[in-house]
């Protein structure tokens, strides 16, 4: 609030030089709102004459009907007027426009008044008699603060575009690669006739550089929705020991290829409630990240709840290459990659580090990093014991159930409506029927009401991932029988055989080997020797 002026009276002002506009300056909108015409008619004398364009309100209802439809950047608003008063004229003023920017203007000024003009969004609150250098000067600020609020909406809409276009880019991307890792994969199976052991190198050439391409499709696809705001949160209760088992299951194979330890330590059994998938998506990123970028030694996993806090902070140390430290800083730009070398010889898009903290943040958390080069990177991840807020986008069943064939059905179980159409297109033709969901338990449901042949089944889904959804599956008596095959981006086979499923796809999957698949277990069924063998439902006997 800016202090009461000892000014000269408003006779005094009237006949102050006056500020003119510079040259080529945008022409800013003021509107003065006055019941005292003499006051009005200085107001609109000083600020025309300064380059500004005015407009003028006798009373509060005049203000709103003239605010209505245009471009106002300022409002200089008299606080004590007939009919409607400036506080309720303020009030209809921010409704109309939230960033319109409006300075009090009261011969009779209180606490009480300036107080409640501030809560109600005003840019300031100045007393009668006026002094037009104060004047001016508020206004300038007034009008820079509105320039520079509108210059962070075009930002905004121009990241909001830009992820509206990696979107429709990714989506645009990802049809075509799925068809030219379709087709490569049947010349390399020989559909088309038999190739020479060279047109056999190249195609796999052309494949590895498909699959790697589809991955960063993936992530940029990730990396705009949550840009974009568009990234639902399903919050579940569940348990950090049981989920970080299942994590270490995934990442035993990456550490033991390079010969690295991979441990984990947790002092109790904590339990969060928050989007268990992304919780899941931000250590897998994390620990994948410390395994690629370290040569010897090995990756080490800590968890324990902060004292006072209501935080969980997992810690991931590595032993590898490390961080410079005026790299940190660049850690979660996007598509940044520190080094040229590094980049070819350890691979990576730049998003996995972004998209993790972005989740983390999605979630209420954060993650900090610590490194010294040479010796190893520590990240941490900081996340609330409970989530505040949920977005919840409430799956449904896809609407293919029409192809249903008796016992030739395949119902299909996954999140992503393209890997559905790319199942449901790999069967045209073939005698099979096929039925989608896009969350498992409206699979779940499905399964119990058309009883199909097989069923293939996504590991990374909202609220009950594939892990839960094969659970519950081999635990019902009804459904246990059925063969369930994963398809799954992340390469987990030992955990699936130990919890029963029949076979494993990894996405882009092959057209023939999931007929293949297909046929057997039909063959399986009619043969009489087949039987449902009973499956522990514990993944880590044995340990």
């Amino acid at each position: 609030m800016s202090d009461r002026p000892t000014a000269p009276t408003v006779a005094a002002l009237a006949s102050a030089p006056l500020s003119v506009s510079a040259p080529g300056k945008p022409v800013s909108e003021i509107l003065v709102v006055d019941d005292d015409p003499g006051c009005r008619n200085l107001l609109i004398r000083v600020f025309g004459a300064h380059g500004w364009q005015v407009i003028a309100a006798a009373d509060g209802d005049e203000a709103i009907e003239k605010a209505q439809g245009k471009n106002i950047d300022v409002v200089v608003l008299d606080l004590l007027m007939p009919k409607r008063s400036g506080l309720d004229t303020l009030s209809a003023l921010r409704s109309i426009d939230p960033q319109i920017e409006v300075i009090m203007v009261t011969g009779d000024a209180t606490v009480g008044s300036a107080i409640q003009s501030m809560k109600l969004g005003a840019y300031d609150y100045i007393t009668k008699p006026l002094q037009i250098d104060n004047l001016i000067r508020i206004v300038d600020r007034a009008l820079e603060k509105r320039r520079l609020s509108r210059k962070v909406d075009e930002l905004n809409d121009i990241c909001r575009f830009k992820s509206e276009l990696l979107d429709n880019m990714g989506h645009e991307l990802r049809t075509p690669m799925n068809a030219i890792l379709g087709y490569t994969a049947l010349h390399l199976d020989r559909v088309y006739g038999e190739i020479t052991p060279k047109q056999e190198q190249s195609l796999k050439r052309v494949e590895a550089a498909g699959n790697n391409l589809l991955e960063v499709i993936n992530s940029i696809l990730d990396n705009s929705k949550l840009s974009a705001g568009r990234m639902p949160v399903y919050l579940e209760n569940f348990s950090l020991k049981e989920l970080s088992r299942e994590i270490l299951d995934m990442m035993e194979i990456l550490a033991q290829a390079k010969g690295l330890k991979l441990e984990w330590n947790m002092a109790e059994d904590l339990r969060l409630r928050s989007d268990k998938t992304k919780v899941k998506q931000i250590m897998v990123n994390l620990i994948t990240n410390a395994i690629k970028f370290t040569r010897m030694g090995g990756v080490f996993i800590e968890a324990k709840q902060a004292p006072e806090s209501g935080r969980v902070q997992i810690r991931v140390r590595d032993t590898g290459i490390g961080i410079k430290a005026e790299d940190i800083k660049l850690l979660f730009q996007e598509f940044r990659q520190l080094d040229v070398s590094s980049t070819r010889e350890f691979g990576g898009t730049g998003l996995g580090l972004v998209i993790s903290k972005k989740f983390a943040e999605l979630l209420g958390g954060t993650i900090e990093v610590e490194s010294v080069e040479g010796s190893g990177t520590v990240f941490t991840v900081a996340l609330p014991l409970e989530s505040a807020k949920e977005k919840d986008e409430t799956a449904t069943i896809f609407n293919m159930t029409s192809s249903c064939k008796p016992n030739k059905t395949l119902l299909a179980i996954d999140d992503d409506p393209e890997i559905l159409n790319l199942l449901r297109d790999s069967l045209h033709g073939t005698g099979y029927g096929f039925a989608g969901a896009l969350a498992g338990e409206e699979g779940i449901a499905l399964a119990r009401q058309i009883k199909p042949l097989a069923i293939t089944l996504d590991v990374m889904m909202p609220r009950r991932d594939g892990w839960a959804v094969l659970q519950i599956l081999k635990s019902d008596p009804e459904l246990r029988s059925i063969p369930v095959i994963m398809v799954s981006l992340l390469d987990n086979r030992s955990l699936g055989y130990a919890l029963g499923v029949t076979d494993y796809l990894i996405k882009p999957f092959k057209r023939v080997e999931l007929l293949e698949k297909l046929n057997t277990i039909e063959g399986d069924r009619r043969s009489p020797a087949s039987a449902p063998k009973d499956v522990s439902m514990d993944p880590f006997r044995g340990r």
